[in-house]
């Protein structure tokens, strides 16, 4: 088996397992929070950790010029942005950043696959 294919196959099961996570969490949110042995105490920090990765990947993505792969990033920074959106919204927060922030990654990811595309 080539180290392609060892990668693929690790990357598919771990994009699966973090979806189940994600599905669990909207699904059955206090359980599944114990269950991936977070605490409310946790989010925050969670969060921090998760914006920065998000950073990091943003900039290295960036400055190695991988236009496609920034483009896919920023796609789904903006459906996180949207999704923001809904669930900020239903527990009667404050949307706007949310809004923002999607379309703004949305429109740099137009332009990353501009990029891509040249």
């Amino acid at each position: 088996m080539t180290l392609a294919a060892i990668l693929s196959t690790a990357t598919f099961i771990a994009a699966g397992f973090l979806g189940l996570c994600g599905v669990l969490m909207l699904k059955r949110g206090e359980p599944a929070l114990a269950m991936m042995a977070h605490t409310r105490a946790s989010l925050v920090q969670s969060f921090a950790g998760r914006y920065l990765a998000m950073a990091f990947m943003l900039l290295g993505l960036t400055v190695s010029a991988e236009w496609r792969a920034l483009a896919i990033v920023l796609a789904v920074g903006g459906a996180m942005g949207f999704l923001d959106y809904v669930y900020v919204g239903r527990a009667g927060g404050w949307v706007l950043p949310h809004v923002v922030a999607g379309l703004a990654c949305f429109v740099l990811a137009a332009g990353a696959y501009s990029l891509s595309r040249a």
